[in-house]
């Protein structure tokens, strides 16, 4: 089985060129556990070359310089580029990341599409200045000059973007994009076993006629490249999407610098079920915690159910469920595809031994998929009778699996819900909105849906606590690309 017929082909973008590479990378389909693709292997060399391509781009080529509009119209052509290799983008989420049809055509391609064009459209709208007019002094108000205080927003520089493997096109736009639009220049990492779409961006921009070093690409590039695009001196600033254990790495190494960082790590987000919750509403929404394998560090996997209707609850979701119906790739009926490499599948079933080592209840699932004998397929599982200090309610597992955690009322819901590391995304379901808001308000986490999944693709998307450092999506994916400078003339 080969991805598209090929096995290699693709190429680093690297100083406006697109680059054979050296080595070679193996992309292995989730589904089938089969080599599909390969791609090169990124280099220290190469990456040398791709940030000193970056940096002079920056320090001296057109694009920081750039008035906006040219920048949006080149954006566009990109965007163009990218529409134009959908059905292949589509076909990648599948077999690469192991995407089910219909997560990998909305979530995984046309939402990331249409947000190249919206950041393409905003970077010929971003303010880049702001201007007051003063007179007198600044703190008495006493007779003076007329002064005008302006601030200057200004692209950050050259930047490093590190992103990970389970919605690798979604975060690559989310990252790429807003910053070339403020005017920075960017190396982008994709996560060596999901770059098939990162190739194809090469492609798109090298087409699109970007001018050279304003975006490098490298594929196939394992830590020893990502530690260097977090270290070297020639990066300015690092945005970065995976675990809080790597984010944890890329803080200490940017220290020395004092780089800045944009981080979007780990979660363990509360999905919190009052005795008077509208449970239709709430079971229209599940099982869809277990989108994408229930790899997603926003994704509710710690279901907080008040003690009243534990059981009724956790019955009634053990059967759902059951119910999510298997297949393979390309059918569009397949409800849950598999983790995206083998290492996440083993990670994944250490921690369901875990769970039962600690004493929770299995009651759905509990190991590898009896209906597939190849791959990276695990059952939906769902522990019960967990208690939130067990390591399966505290770490995050990045798998389809749910913890279900009995609270006694509204203050233990709020307890629980704040007792971890983590503060991405929460959700509460009551009919008593006053009582909801108050739940709502209370926990400490970046994003809340009140009788509702929070949707984030405007943004602010962030957490609180160990889930990272900085927003993103929308209007603020702009922001955190820029530095703000305030000059003041008299007279």
């Amino acid at each position: 089985m080969s991805y598209l017929g090929m096995t290699g082909g693709h190429r680093h973008l690297i100083d406006g060129r697109l680059v054979e590479g050296e080595g070679t990378f193996e992309i292995v389909s989730p589904w089938s556990g089969e080599v599909i693709a390969s791609t090169p292997e990124a280099t220290l060399q190469e990456t040398a070359s791709a940030i000193s391509a970056a940096r002079r781009a920056f320090d001296e080529g057109p694009w920081p310089r750039m008035r906006r509009e040219e920048r949006a119209r080149i954006l566009r052509r990109f965007a163009d580029e990218l529409q134009a290799r959908r059905d292949e983008l589509v076909n990648i989420a599948i077999h690469q990341a192991g995407a089910v049809h219909s997560l990998a055509v909305s979530w995984q391609t046309d939402s990331p599409l249409e947000a190249a064009y919206g950041y393409a459209d905003a970077a010929a709208r971003y303010e880049e200045v702001e201007s007051t007019v003063h007179h007198g002094a600044p703190l008495s108000g006493a007779t003076g000059p007329r002064r005008t205080r302006i601030v200057q927003r200004t692209p950050a520089g050259v930047i490093s973007a590190i992103t990970p493997f389970n919605y690798p096109f979604r975060v690559n736009v989310q990252k790429v994009f807003p910053a070339l639009a403020v005017g920075c220049t960017v190396i982008l990492k994709p996560h060596p076993t999901t770059s098939l779409d990162a190739a194809l961006m090469a492609e798109a921009a090298n087409a699109a006629d970007l001018p050279r070093g304003t975006l490098n690409i490298l594929l196939g590039a394992g830590a020893n490249v990502g530690e260097m695009l977090v270290a070297d001196a020639g990066i300015d600033k690092v945005s970065f999407t995976g675990s809080t254990a790597t984010g944890r790495r890329i803080m200490e190494l940017a220290a020395p610098t004092i780089k800045n960082v944009v981080l979007e790590l780990g979660g363990k987000s509360a999905n919190i079920v009052c005795a008077d919750a509208n449970l239709d509403r709430f079971f229209a929404t599940e099982p869809g915690n277990l989108k994408h394998a229930g790899q997603g560090c926003g994704q509710l996997t710690r279901l907080l159910v008040d003690r009243r209707i534990y059981e009724d609850v956790t019955t009634r979701l053990a059967h759902q469920m059951q119910q999510i119906p298997g297949g393979e790739a390309d059918d569009p009926n397949t409800g849950l595809g598999p983790v995206a490499n083998r290492a996440q599948y083993e990670r994944v079933l250490d921690y369901i031994d875990v769970g039962r080592q600690e004493g929770a209840k299995i009651a759905v699932g509990g190991g590898p998929s009896p209906k597939h004998d190849e791959g990276y397929h695990i059952e939906p599982t769902l522990f019960t009778n967990v208690d939130n200090a067990m390591r399966i309610a505290q770490e995050e597992i990045f798998g389809p699996v749910l913890v279900a955690i009995p609270f006694d009322g509204e203050q233990d819901a709020i307890r629980i819900a704040n007792d971890s590391i983590y503060g991405i995304n929460g959700t509460v379901w009551s009919e008593d909105l006053d009582q909801a808001w108050r739940i709502a308000s209370a926990v400490r986490t970046g994003n809340f849906g009140v009788n509702c999944l929070a949707a984030v693709t405007e943004g602010p998307h962030g957490g609180f606590k160990q889930t990272g450092i900085g927003r993103e999506w929308g209007k603020y994916s702009l922001d955190e690309y820029v530095e703000l400078r305030a000059f003041e003339t008299h007279g």
